[in-house]
């Protein structure tokens, strides 16, 4: 194309109201030694409106964002006759572009291997026809607005409804769920939500707005003028859980149904079909709705144009299987998010850890629990470089909530959500307007991350085989995908127990975080990058640890114990009655817990008066079959406490209908961290 000359396109071929029939295109020229230039695009579309683009960059505009992010300076756009929008990073100035996986089509590319100048170019999923050239030029507005974004700071709720009573349902009620009104918009905004969800109309109250906005899908956005839209961001912006999808859609339903698959059931089965569902979300669902969208629209055709949405994040419980959803370069997800399962807490996770892995974690200190969890999500972050996140959901600790936001952000994650709906899951409006403002404020006073250096801090990569994980709701007890068929107590392909093996890592976590050194998590997979750790950490499932440091390897038949604190552990013992009460049997449990050097302290979470109650000790029932597994506390008539000086005796009740042997495990831990457990076993007749 020569300087300062516009050629103009016409669509070759069809024509639907919404699509752009002419195509002007300008490319300035270099001025004064400048590498930059202004490239200018107008479209008029069939049904009469307009849209025009101006980007100021270093050649042609690369057909992949984050290369055509390294050379554009300035992008704005117009959709019709309103005011010209000029997207740009508040942090550093630099242009926010379309995140939406479009880009490539947004711009005109020649066919063939013609350059700029070529006669024919293809835009939008259709080919254009050079019509003439030196038509009349594209000049840059000079009434600019700009919108301040923060694409490094993405706060919000997930639903675009408030609470009419935002009174806590601590008793498991459900809350009556109302618009969001303009009103409140201005509150969120004013409190520093910069992630909203709207609907059409809502939109049109925040579009123009210093925020990013999502929830319109495509058979309803103003096309193709919100694909350059760089604030709207999708009709959603997250795969839900595909790892506890894959539990509840997959293995729940045939395990119900196959008993031998009950028995035969593996970490590595569980894990062959998460990779077959992910695959499968990740192609056919949330990423595609935005293009199957306008699919479906009469006035669009989008021809050749196909795309996934590139800017979903991955809302996850199962955080260890960040690596694998982040892994294979561009396209979706962007990041990992951990979405909070049960009522995790400091006080009750970490208690439960160290009962069922036998460590020795300090539980009186959240960023133990919260090197855990992020360990994972920075990992996986950090070995396909892409990004990470939190969210807080009700059940989540009170007392937690607000730092384990403002140290995710000294850690350098980007989002940070909340779910607002749905009883104990939810967190009330002006709850979570509270914990945006303290994040805000925390930003404020902390502007100068350095992402790509925080990306990179851990010295230590803890590496687990694929498959083993946390679990899920109840994460601090470790059933693998929280299945009680892969329970800790059934053993592995090398006849290893699973306790044993997520022992070791927790083992070696407890030594990182004893000798302060900063540490990721990560599934062993062949594909991860392991580049800038200082350690490599292998678990094994054969039960041994094998460590890379300095290009030497070392292998061990255990972890590596750190020192711990002297002090003397609690105790435990443990008694059982049973009595015969129709057609199934009555088990009343008794522990006796004897304090050591520090108190002993465990809750399942607050009660259905919101009061964290000390649970003391944690009942677990295996058997008859070694995949059968209950947690006591959570089914139990209610715990019996009577506390005796520096001894608690908790009694319990419970029913069994199948016969068989079965063995009760009851835990205690005190505020050090020190536990002790107690094993049972027992008989019910046939």
């Amino acid at each position: 194309m020569g300087k300062d000359r516009v050629r103009r396109y016409r669509l070759t071929k069809g024509g639907l109201p919404s699509m752009v029939r002419e195509l002007d295109l300008y490319l300035g020229p270099r001025t004064g030694g400048d590498p930059e230039h202004w490239i200018g695009l107008r479209g008029e579309k069939v049904d009469g409106g307009t849209l025009e683009v101006w980007i100021r960059c270093k050649g042609f505009p690369p057909g992949r964002m984050e290369s055509a992010q390294q050379v554009i300076s300035d992008y704005v756009v117009r959709e019709g006759d309103g005011q010209p929008i000029r997207f740009r990073n508040r942090r550093n100035s630099c242009p926010v572009l379309p995140s939406l996986g479009a880009w490539y089509h947004l711009i005109p590319r020649p066919t063939g291997t013609a350059d700029s100048g070529a006669s024919k170019v293809q835009y939008l999923g259709h080919e254009y026809e050079l019509e003439e050239e030196g038509a009349e030029m594209l000049p840059l507005p000079d009434n600019i607005r700009t919108l301040d974004l923060r694409p490094d700071l993405l706060i919000g709720p997930a639903h675009n409804t408030r609470q009419r009573d935002e009174t806590r349902r601590w008793d498991d009620s459900d809350y009556e769920l109302v618009p969001l009104s303009r009103e409140d918009y201005e509150e969120m905004i004013e409190a520093g939500v910069t992630l909203l969800r709207a609907d059409l109309e809502q939109s049109s109250w925040i579009q123009n707005r210093d925020v990013f906005f999502w929830g319109i899908g495509g058979s309803e956005i103003p096309y193709p003028e919100w694909l350059y839209r760089s604030n709207y961001l999708g009709p959603t912006i997250f795969m839900d859980e595909p790892a506890v999808c894959t539990r509840d859609r997959v293995l729940r339903p045939r395990l119900e149904k196959d008993d031998s698959f009950r028995r035969e059931i593996t970490p590595q089965m569980a894990l062959q079909s998460f990779e077959s569902y992910f695959e499968r979300s990740r192609e056919e669902e949330a990423p595609r709705r935005l293009i199957e969208g306008l699919s479906a629209r009469e006035d669009v055709d989008p021809g050749d144009m196909d795309f996934l949405q590139e800017n979903l994040y991955t809302w996850e419980t199962m955080v260890s299987t960040a690596a694998y959803q982040l892994r294979g370069g561009s396209g979706p997800p962007s990041a990992a998010v951990f979405e909070p399962p049960g009522r995790v807490g400091t006080i009750r996770t970490l208690p439960e850890m160290n009962m069922a892995y036998g460590c020795q974690i300090p539980v009186d200190d959240p960023r133990n629990l919260a090197s855990i969890l992020y360990g994972f999500l920075r990992g996986a972050a950090r070995s396909a470089d892409k990004r990470w996140g939190m969210s807080i959901y009700g059940q989540f600790h009170r007392a937690d909530a607000p730092w384990f936001q403002t140290h995710a952000y000294d850690l350098g994650a980007t989002t940070f959500t909340y779910w607002d709906s749905h009883k104990l899951a939810c967190v009330p409006f002006h709850e979570y307007l509270s914990l945006t403002r303290n994040l805000r404020a925390h930003a404020e006073e902390n502007p100068h991350r350095e992402l790509g250096e925080l990306m990179i801090a851990a010295e230590v990569l803890i590496l687990i085989p694929p498959g083993y994980n946390l679990g899920h709701v109840d994460l601090g007890r470790g059933n693998l995908w929280g299945l009680p068929e892969l329970n800790l107590e059934r053993v592995n392909r090398f006849g290893v127990k699973y306790r044993t093996v997520m022992g070791n890592l927790f083992t070696e976590i407890e030594r990182c975080l004893r000798l302060g050194l900063s540490f990721d998590l990560a599934w062993d997979l062949e594909s991860l990058d392991h580049t800038g750790y200082g350690e490599v950490v292998r678990i094994r499932e054969h039960g041994g640890v094998e460590v890379q440091r300095r290009g030497k390897s070392i292998s061990a038949n255990g972890p590596r114990t750190p020192r711990r604190p002297q002090g003397t552990p609690p105790g435990v013992e443990l008694d059982i009655e049973t009595s015969s009460s129709g057609p199934g049997t009555t088990v009343r449990a008794r522990a006796t817990v004897m304090r050591g050097s520090a108190p002993v302290y465990y809750t399942v979470g607050a009660n259905s008066r919101g009061v964290y109650e000390n649970a003391f000790a944690m009942f677990e029932l295996y058997g008859p079959e070694d995949y059968d597994y209950r947690f006591i506390n959570q089914d139990s008539q209610g715990l019996v406490i009577d506390r005796k000086g520096r001894e608690t005796v908790i009694g319990v009740s419970f029913e069994i209908e199948s016969p068989g042997i079965y063995r009760l495990r009851a835990a205690t831990c005190d505020m050090a961290g020190r536990t002790a457990v107690a094993w049972r076993g027992f008989e019910i007749p046939g």
